[in-house]
This record gives C-alpha cells, structure tokens and sequence, in this order.
C-alpha cells in the first residue's frame, strides 16, 4: 500500500463519515456537540504562544500523555503564560480523563484527533500550527503524521511500540506506507531495543531506545479512611490482588483458592477487582458455585478473617488496594489480552507476578523481571500450575517479597528519570526550533 492508495481509499470512506458518526453519538460514543473537530475544524480560539501537541487515541495513549506533560512541565514548559498543551484524542472516556487534569491545572486544550482524510488534517494543522507534535504508543495515522511533518513542525513518536499483529501489516502490506511516513519523523523514542529495530527497519533515520511513558503514569490516590478499615480484617493475612480481571481468570484464582485449601492455608485472600465491573454478578455466582464465599465492596462489606475471597467491584479504589497487597497479579496476561501496565504497582513498590501474554506492556515487565520487582510465567503446557504454585511460593515467603517490593520501586524511579530525558530532549528540540524561527 502507499499513501497515494491510501488517500484514495479515504476519498471514499469520506462520504460514509456522516452516517458511521451520526450512529456513533447514538451510541453514545461520539460528543455529538463536536463532530466538526473529526473535520478538523474547532470552535476554540488557539491562543497566542507556543503549542506543543500530544496525540494519544484511547486512555492508555492519554495515560502516557499526561505523564510526559506533567515530565514537560515539571522541567519548566509552562511556566510561562504563553505556553500550552494541545491534546488529542478519539474515544470519550479518553477526553474526560484529559478534561479532569486541565480543571486541575493542566495548561492544555482538548481536541478530537481529525479523521485522517488529507483536508481534514491540513486544515487541523493550520489552525493549530504547533510547535511540535508528539505521537504516543502505537497510534500512527498517516497523514496525521505525515502532513505534520511536511508543515516543518518537529515530530516525535514516544514511548512508540507495535504489537506484533501491527508489525506485521506495516513490514508486510504497509510497508511502502510506512518507509513514506516514519522517515518524514524527527525522533522515535521507542520502548526498548527490539521495537528500535523495527522503526529502524521501517525508515525512521532518527530512532532511540527509551522507555515506556506508561511506567511513570499519575500515582492513583488511596482512600486511608478504606484502608484503616479493610486492615482490621487482614490481621495475619498475606493478600494477592488479581488487578483488572478478564473472564478466564476468576477461573484462575479458583483454581489458586482449591489449592490454597488443599494445602491448609488459611492466611491468604484474594482480591479480585475486575477489568470491567459490570461483570461482577457473574464473577459472584461463579465464584459461590466453587463453593467459596465471597464478600462485595459495592455491598459495603468486608472480609470475614476465614475467607479467601473478597470483590473490589467500585470504581476508583485500585491505589488502596495495591497499598493493602502483598503481592499483585497484574492480569490481562494469563489470557491471550496483552497484559495490563504494572506500574502502578511498581509505583507502590510491590512485587509483581504476570503471565505471558503482555505484548501490550513488554518493555515495563521486562523492566520489573530485570530489576527483581516482578515474575513472569512462561508460556508452556505447565504454565497454569507454574503460576499457582510460583504464587503460593511467593505468598509464604516474606522475605523475597520484601525483597522484589524495593526492586519494583526502584524500577519505577529509574522509569521516571528516562521519562524525564525524554522531556529535556523534547523541550531541546522546541527551543532549537524556536531559535531555527527566528533566524
């Protein structure tokens, strides 16, 4: 494919727009009151001064946003009344998250990305004009590249990674589309070495190993009121927290819990917080038909001192949680998901178990099994019973968890400081083209 194809291919999809996001705000996925930004027309004002525009798509694209802003922003961008942040995303639950932190202080303005029709991107970019664009992760538009960097604005994609399903597109029928667009960038800041390689092998002549953005995302608060609470019922209890459940793994801890049993260990609980809370009902009756009873947070009980199980199923209370674990299983990767980020457990300096599939988080658990803050299971026949017992193991032995808790926070430091070179080289490179500018 190249982008001639490409740009063809949206000559068409173009007349289809107005239907697909008419039944989009229907759905209640699309801000009905601003479907002009998907044209790339605004009804903000852009101020005076300087721009620097962050694109992130989706939640964990804004996360790793947020986290360079506030990198930028701590090394002095923004100080000035004159500077700003100009951030962009696609989905709503992405837009409130952005829209939280500007009340809060954030000196940024909110925008839907453009569809990626060469016009509705041009005419983003003139209106905008930034300073510089930064591209977060794996979303890599085009023309929304492309045309940014042909505007001789400064492009950088950070904390950039494929998984391997993209990678195989943009080597295999992309290739063309991409050797087109990645050596138009300025810098890639890529999450570690294997994903350098690959933007080497695309065409980006400017390409770095760094880290991901993700590991230094906004601490999540602890409600200490919660914990003081929930501790009078862990007295002589070692806790595993299963962080973000899919279907499969209630299943998992079951099979821990029966095992538990089995081996008379009475001193464990297992908190199971899902990934989506709405399946909570089910994780219940499924968890009782075990024969296991199971205490509801959104019930406002707690855990008796004899249960194994207890439900985290309200939103808001991971930090909390993590504070009260002795050991996190970060989940989406015990199940062919991708895994999820495990630093906000790092950030708590607490040790870290995970499965194989986190193609979503390599470069942060290769971090963490690095530096001693965490374990992953292999992928193998054996690996249901690897992680059980790897559990167990790690649950009855307080030491080496004391031991993976200080390695996991200092994994998350030394994430912090690569995170804050990236923003000293990105403010660098604003201030090498701002002089560039003027002469």
């Amino acid at each position: 494919m190249t982008l001639t194809t490409y740009n063809f291919l949206w000559g068409i999809i173009k007349y289809f727009l107005p239907n697909y996001l008419a039944r989009r705000k229907k759905n209640g996925k699309e801000d009905g009151h601003r479907i002009n930004e998907r044209y790339g027309v605004s009804r903000k004002k852009r101020p005076d001064g300087t721009i620097v525009w962050l694109h992130g798509t989706s939640v964990g694209e804004s996360v790793a946003a947020l986290a360079l802003a506030n990198s930028m922003k701590k090394n002095g961008y923004g100080d000035n009344n004159n500077e700003f942040f100009l951030l962009t995303t696609n989905t709503l639950s992405a837009a409130k998250l952005i829209k939280d932190k500007i009340k809060k202080g954030l000196p940024a303005i909110h925008q839907y990305h453009p569809y990626d029709h060469p016009k509705f991107v041009a005419k983003f970019i003139n209106y905008w004009k930034p300073d510089m664009a930064v591209f977060l992760e794996s979303d890599f538009w085009p023309n929304l590249i492309y045309l940014t960097a042909r505007s001789n604005v400064p492009t950088v994609l950070a904390s950039s990674q494929m998984s391997q399903k993209s990678a195989r597109f943009w080597t295999g029928l992309g290739y063309f589309l991409a050797k087109k667009i990645f050596s138009q960038v300025t810098q890639v800041l890529a999450v570690d070495p294997k994903q350098e390689l690959l933007f080497k092998k695309l065409g980006a002549p400017h390409v770095r190993s760094l880290t991901s953005l993700k590991s230094i995302a906004e601490k999540p608060p602890v409600d200490e009121n919660y914990i003081r609470n929930l501790k009078k019922y862990l007295i002589k209890k070692k806790v595993l927290l299963a962080a973000s459940t899919h279907p499969g793994e209630e299943e998992l801890m079951i099979k821990l819990a029966d095992l538990l049993r089995k081996q008379a260990h009475d001193d464990i609980l297992i908190i199971i917080a899902p990934r989506h809370i709405k399946r909570s009902t089910v994780i219940q009756n499924r968890i009782k038909a075990a024969g296991f009873d199971i205490k509801s947070r959104s019930k406002g009980e707690f855990p008796h001192r004899n249960d194994i199980f207890y439900l985290s199923d309200t939103m808001g209370e991971m930090g909390s949680l993590i504070e009260v674990a002795d050991l996190v299983y970060v989940a989406g990767s015990m199940v062919p998901v991708g895994g999820h980020s495990p630093s906000e457990a790092s950030q708590f300096g607490k040790p870290v178990i995970m499965g194989p599939h986190t193609e979503k988080c390599d470069a942060q658990i290769k971090d963490l099994v690095w530096s001693g803050g965490a374990v992953q299971i292999e992928k193998d026949p054996e690996m249901t019973n690897n992680f059980l017992n790897t559990t167990i193991e790690l649950l009855s032995n307080k030491d080496r968890l004391e031991d993976m808790g200080k390695n996991s926070l200092i994994a998350s430091g030394y994430a912090q400081q690569r995170a804050d070179e990236a923003s000293v080289y990105l403010l660098g490179l604003l201030h090498e083209n701002k002089i560039n500018d003027v002469a």
